[in-house]
Parts: structure tokens; C-alpha cells; sequence
């Protein structure tokens, strides 16, 4: 069994994207280091919504990572948070999906349970959060990884 997971957060507001398909990577289920990942970013989460509810100075672009269809092949994606309320989130889809039906910019709802991953920017350039992109670092090209890192502010 594999996992999709969208490797690239879209991290530039929409306005400033370019239409190039995003980044990709299939993994095996069970891989230690993205559970690992998901159980940080999901003890993480209450924290996080309580920042997106009253953004500190500097911190906007709020998102959430959450599988589009459940099933044999998981499809992990990243949506940008626009509502909050019992216990889900209404949110944009910032990624390409592959599953049909599903486009960049459609609204979904994402009830909490759902999430697996949360990230958010930091003056304009430093992204917070992103558990299982940074684990998926490991896991690509170290010339993808490192034009990760100088994109998101990990450097």
C-alpha cells in the first residue's frame, strides 16, 4: 500500500502561484519517521488552531494536510484554513489532487480528526509546523531537498 503526499506547501499566496504541477511523492505505509511526523504535528493541532484564531505579528497563511479519499490509496493534501467551528475546518485546496473530482482552489470541510500535518509562515518566509514535509526531506533528490529547505526557511 502507498500514500501520495503533496511534497510542496504552496507556500506563495495564491495570487503569486505558478500553474507547474506540484510536487509529489509516493511512500510505503508504515514508514516510522512519517508516523512519527503525523503524531507531532497531531499533539500540535490544538495549539495551532488557537494561533490561527489570533495570528501572532508576522504569522498568516494558515493550512491544514488532511487525505482527500480515504482508501487503498491515500491521497495527503495541504488546504488553506478559512473557517473554524466545532471541530472542523472549512479550508481552500492549495494542491493539484490527482483523485478526480477535486481541484485546486475547491472549498472542503476537514473535520479535526482528519488532520494529519498543520503549518503556517513566519514573516513572509519562514514556514512553521510542515511535520511530514519535513520528513518526506529524507525521502527525495538532496538537490530537491535543499531547494525545500531555502524555499520554506529552513536553511
Amino acid at each position: 500500500m502507498f500514500c501520495a503526499f503533496a511534497l510542496a506547501l504552496c507556500m506563495t499566496p495564491p495570487p503569486m502561484q505558478h500553474a507547474r504541477p506540484d510536487p509529489i511523492i509516493d511512500i510505503a505505509k508504515g514508514k516510522p519517521e512519517m508516523a512519527a511526523a503525523i503524531r507531532t504535528a497531531r499533539e500540535g493541532l490544538p495549539d495551532f488552531f488557537k494561533r490561527y484564531a489570533a495570528p501572532g505579528r508576522g504569522e498568516s497563511y494558515f493550512l491544514v494536510k488532511y487525505d482527500l479519499v480515504p482508501g487503498k490509496v491515500d491521497e495527503f493534501i495541504w488546504a488553506r484554513v478559512v473557517a473554524r467551528g466545532d471541530g472542523v475546518t472549512t479550508a481552500i485546496l492549495v494542491n493539484n489532487p490527482r483523485a478526480p473530482g477535486y481541484r485546486r482552489g475547491q472549498s472542503v470541510t476537514i473535520p479535526d480528526a482528519a488532520v494529519i500535518d498543520w503549518s503556517y509562515v513566519r514573516d513572509g518566509k519562514r514556514v512553521e509546523g510542515a511535520f511530514t514535509t519535513r520528513a518526506l526531506l529524507s525521502m527525495v533528490s538532496p538537490a530537491e531537498a535543499a531547494a525545500l529547505r531555502k524555499s520554506h526557511g529552513w536553511d
